[in-house]
């Protein structure tokens, strides 16, 4: 099943912030959660390391974690706790002067920011081939970019990279826009 999300104010904080004036990579991705982590995303967005949330690490500081692979995300989710049905989200991300690393910097945000940086890719092994506009999926969202969805996911030939797939890390929530609930059945294999 798929749900189409429009947080109140969300849309307007986000087109309202500083980062959609920055010509920047706007790129439709995944994030997963526990479900009993979704009622408050849903009502109060995604935050920066909300105390309540379980810690899962922040390799690359304290941020919104995204990921341009389904089943990166799906690991978040813990799905083995809810007989492999797991709820996952597609948001819209607008990541301005990004910087790329090949391994874990737990100090990653502070060393972006103070860089004129915005975000972190954290690239990986595996990634999409190419990407392609997101008007594919609903008119609202050309102008971003999604992994083709035609396109298997590849070897990225990024050399001596620690990751196995791609993260994306936004250090300010105005950076991050819901659009997507997607109930899922995970098997296992």
């Amino acid at each position: 099943d798929i749900f189409r999300i429009e947080r109140q104010g969300e849309r307007k904080r986000f087109d309202n912030s500083e980062f959609s004036k920055i010509p920047s990579n706007r790129r439709l991705l995944w994030h997963g959660s526990r479900a009993t982590n979704l009622a408050g995303i849903l009502r109060q967005g995604l935050r920066i390391a909300p105390p309540e949330a379980p810690v899962s690490g922040y390799m690359f500081g304290k941020g919104i974690y995204l990921a341009d692979s389904s089943s990166k995300s799906a690991g978040y989710c813990y799905s083995i706790n809810t007989g492999g049905e797991a709820l996952l989200i597609l948001c819209e991300a607008a990541f301005g002067a990004m910087q790329t690393l090949i391994e874990a910097d737990y100090n990653a945000g502070t060393k972006a920011k103070k860089n004129g940086m915005h975000s972190t890719c954290g690239q990986g092994k595996i990634g999409p081939r190419r990407w392609v506009d997101a008007v594919i999926v609903h008119p609202s969202l050309k102008g971003v970019e999604m992994p083709n969805p035609k396109a298997k996911p590849s070897e990225t030939g990024v050399e001596n990279t620690k990751l196995h797939y791609n993260e994306y890390i936004c250090y300010d929530v105005a950076q991050v826009r819901l659009r997507y609930l997607l109930y899922v059945k995970i098997e296992k294999l």
